[in-house]
């Protein structure tokens, strides 16, 4: 069987093809502009969905060769479906991760008929496969939820403890309540972000450290340093925060998440992370400095956390259970 994936980043996407069982190909198929291409320029001027479209048609991929094509995340999956409908095939579009906020909601009218036209839809939160069956009004078994695969690359420094707490990462992260939550401790906080947004007006501590857009190595090494990490969140109806806690959870690391639908899918409260209400500033703040002070606590927490991360949240089964769709 012939499978395509498109997906929406560059150079990524090989696991994919490690974990295919024997009588299954496969083919990337790039949904991004690449640096110095004739369609760069072309594409970056488009609004979004059709430059992910122009950059798949500029490619000349054939959906109709392909048994099955999967579709990663929103932008690149309105692409596919655009190019399916325009090349009148009917290949199957099994759809992987979308995540249906913010000027996406205003454009429903427009996603729900291109998004009823995919075979199935894979959630990597229970609250959103819910939601969106009513949302997207497309029938409840089109939806299912798989949890977001992780596993630690071999670039990833080994785990040591540098003495500060880390909070990473931009989408949906209320780091307002975790700056008034540690004002005046001791505890130095790092935070990593794309840009001041998430910070709600609130200015960083004294205390807390900031960095914006830190590569690869940098990040990696912030990982896997961090004393522990910390995952304020805004309750919301999407799912957030879960590749970030499976990052740390791999680095054997003990985190404190905001409980919100989707993120919780992947924690065994106390016992792989510790769980807070979000926007509630004094229960992050305790949980923060007695997970600090207790040694012991935030070693079993990540020796729990990257034994979960490796037995529930693999590449192996996560393809496994893509496969399992198309029987």
């Amino acid at each position: 069987m012939r499978l395509a994936f498109a997906i929406p980043w560059r150079d990524r996407g090989s696991w994919l093809f490690e974990h295919l069982p024997e009588g299954y190909t496969g083919d990337l198929l790039f949904a991004a502009p690449e640096p110095n291409a004739d369609l760069t320029p072309r594409a970056s001027k488009l609004p979004p969905y059709l430059a992910e479209f122009f950059c798949l048609l500029g490619r000349g991929y054939k959906l109709a060769h392909y048994d099955v094509v999967f579709a990663w995340e929103l932008r690149c999956t309105l692409a596919v479906l655009l190019l399916r409908r325009l090349q009148r095939t009917r290949t199957p579009v099994i759809v992987v991760g979308p995540i249906l906020k913010g000027a996406a909601r205003t454009l429903l009218p427009l996603i729900r008929p291109l998004l009823a036209d995919a075979t199935k839809i894979v959630c990597f939160s229970s609250a959103e496969r819910d939601a969106y069956a009513e949302l997207l009004k497309l029938p409840a078994e089109r939806f299912v939820f798989f949890p977001t695969p992780w596993a630690a690359p071999s670039d990833v420094p080994e785990p040591t403890e540098g003495g500060f707490a880390l909070a990473l990462g931009q989408s949906n992260r209320d780091y307002a309540t975790l700056f008034r939550a540690v004002e005046g401790l001791v505890i130095p906080v790092t935070v990593v972000a794309a840009d001041d947004t998430p910070f709600g007006g609130v200015p960083p501590p004294p205390n807390v450290t900031v960095h914006f857009n830190t590569d690869h190595h940098t990040t990696n090494a912030l990982i896997a340093s961090a004393t522990l990490h910390l995952i304020p969140l805004h309750p919301t109806g999407f799912s957030s925060g879960q590749t970030v806690l499976l990052r740390a959870m791999a680095a054997k690391k003990a985190c404190i998440v905001s409980r919100i639908p989707g993120v919780t899918d992947y924690i065994d409260e106390n016992q792989t992370a510790v769980l807070v209400p979000p926007h509630d500033e004094g229960a992050l703040r305790d949980a923060l400095t007695q997970l600090w002070e207790d040694t012991q606590e935030r070693q079993r927490l990540g020796e729990n956390a990257a034994r979960a991360a490796q037995e529930r949240f693999g590449f192996a089964g996560f393809v496994k259970h893509l496969l399992e769709l198309i029987l």
